[in-house]
Order: C-alpha cells, then sequence, then structure tokens
C-alpha cells in the first residue's frame, strides 16, 4: 500500500513539474477583428466624428447583468457569458453604452437567428439598442454619421 501511494505521489510531482515547462498551446491571432471588421470600424469610426468612443469585440456580460434576484440566476448568466456584440459605442465621458452594432454575415450558421434574437432581446430589455448591418464590401460613412444623428443625439 505504501509503494502505490508513494508510486501516486510520485507521478503527481512528475506531473506537475513536466506541464509547468510546457508552453501554452496559444498563439496571437492576426488581428482582433475579421477584414469585414475591420473595414465597418475604420468607417464607424470616421462616422461618430469623435462624439462617442468605439469599442470593437465587447462582450454581453460585459455590457449587461443578471438581476441578483431573478430565478435561475446561473442558467440565464451562462447565457450572456460567450457571447459578444462587433462594436459598441459609448458616451466619451462616462463610457455609458449608447448603441450596440452588429454585423451579420451573409451565410449564417445553423442556430444563428435564435441567437441573434436573444441578443437583440437582451440589450433591449437592458435599454441598449441594437443596430443589424448587413457584412458589405464598402459602407457610406456619411450614411452611418446620419443614422447615429437621428438616432442617437436626443438620447445625449
Amino acid at each position: 500500500m505504501a509503494l502505490l501511494i508513494s508510486a501516486i505521489v510520485a507521478a503527481i510531482v512528475v506531473t506537475r513539474f513536466s506541464l509547468r515547462d510546457e508552453k501554452y498551446p496559444y498563439e496571437k491571432r492576426r488581428s482582433l477583428l475579421t477584414k469585414s471588421q475591420l473595414t465597418f470600424y475604420r468607417v464607424l469610426k470616421d462616422a461618430v466624428d469623435g462624439r462617442w468612443s468605439v469599442h470593437p469585440m465587447v462582450r454581453l456580460a460585459d455590457l449587461v447583468q443578471v438581476r441578483p434576484q431573478a430565478r435561475r440566476y446561473q442558467a440565464w448568466q451562462n447565457r450572456i457569458h460567450a457571447r459578444h456584440v462587433d462594436f459598441l459605442l459609448c458616451d466619451q465621458n462616462s463610457l455609458e453604452a449608447k448603441l450596440a452594432v452588429k454585423l451579420d454575415e451573409p451565410l449564417r450558421r445553423p442556430g444563428r437567428q435564435q441567437q441573434d434574437q436573444f441578443l437583440a432581446k437582451a440589450l433591449g430589455d437592458a435599454g441598449i439598442p441594437l443596430l443589424r448591418i448587413d457584412v458589405e464590401s464598402d459602407y457610406n460613412a456619411n450614411s452611418i454619421r446620419q443614422f447615429l444623428h437621428d438616432n442617437l443625439s436626443k438620447k445625449g
């Protein structure tokens, strides 16, 4: 029995030391954004005219929170944990979320429509409007600027 325990302890010690020196299997991504997201980001930055700050790839869990008294709190928390919006426009001074933007890819994975509906409902219920834009090869900064002016100027 003592021999078995000694073997187990030795295996644990060897495993811990061998994993400590092993490199993790991570590598740097080429870019935070895809090519189509980067194209839109540049136009959006131009369109906001410095009025709002633009934040790419913001997790939904950083924008909304589950009410502490909610039934099935952890289940609701799990639903927002791995989701994100492509861009978030915030007030320059307070960093209050003003508008979330989601780019819609032309080819959607199965189940994507339900995920998008959940995202829109979660943001809407939290008071954050969601702008959905179809991915294009080019965007019109003036059209986006006008939309932002019409829909966000009155809200601060």
